[in-house]
């Protein structure tokens, strides 16, 4: 029988977290997330009204997370590059360090309601856009090939940090750090302007 036991807004996240990316949104009840935190479901609402709601906090503190780190970082003296790199390691490790919430965040994104879904949408894409303008800013100065798309370059860096969550093994041989450099590495490697090299003239 469930208890009393007080419990916390951060645990009801973490447990339903867990439970949706095994079990899939709709095939999680609250039902099964107080049963995991070992009370009642009406303990639950004192923090979260409903299954919906759960939902919607785990987007919306994704992409909160995602988009302090960022403007933490694009506030900072270094070049466009170097910003650029701290955004995907960032990226990168957020996406390891937090692999329940990215899972839901990807395979449960059709399931949110309509204005819960703009506002994700809207953040997302002011992360994109702010990551976009980093991207023009290092073309402008010759720092990032001029002939790619801005946009193309975006989607193609987001995409492989995001899909880290389909294969990534916290427990695997690889840690988050040396994945955050190589896909650094290997996407920085395509958009980089190779500096032209001055050589002398044979006799």
């Amino acid at each position: 029988m469930p208890g009393k036991r007080r419990i916390s807004k951060s645990q009801i996240l973490e447990t339903a977290r867990r439970l949706f990316r095994v079990q899939g949104y709709r095939g999680t009840t609250l039902a099964q997330v107080a049963a995991e935190l070992g009370v009642t479901r009406a303990a639950l609402y004192h923090w979260l009204p409903s299954k919906e709601s759960v939902l919607c906090e785990i987007h919306e503190l994704v992409m909160d997370d995602l988009l302090e780190k960022a403007e933490i970082i694009l506030a900072t003296d270094a070049d466009d590059v170097e910003r650029l790199e701290a955004i995907l390691r960032t990226h990168v490790r957020s996406v390891a360090a937090n692999m329940d919430a990215i899972t839901v965040f990807f395979q449960d994104e059709a399931s949110l309601p309509a204005d819960p879904a703009r506002r994700i949408a809207k953040k997302k894409s002011q992360y994109d856009q702010a990551v976009k303008a980093l991207v023009r800013s290092a073309q402008a100065k010759g720092e990032i090939r001029p002939d790619l798309d801005a946009s193309l370059i975006v989607m193609s860096l987001m995409g492989m940090c995001n899909w880290l969550y389909q294969w990534f093994d916290p427990r695997g041989a690889a840690t988050a750090d040396e994945v955050a450099d190589h896909v650094v590495a290997i996407a920085m490697e395509g958009i980089i302007l190779p500096l032209r090299v001055e050589t002398a003239p044979l006799d």
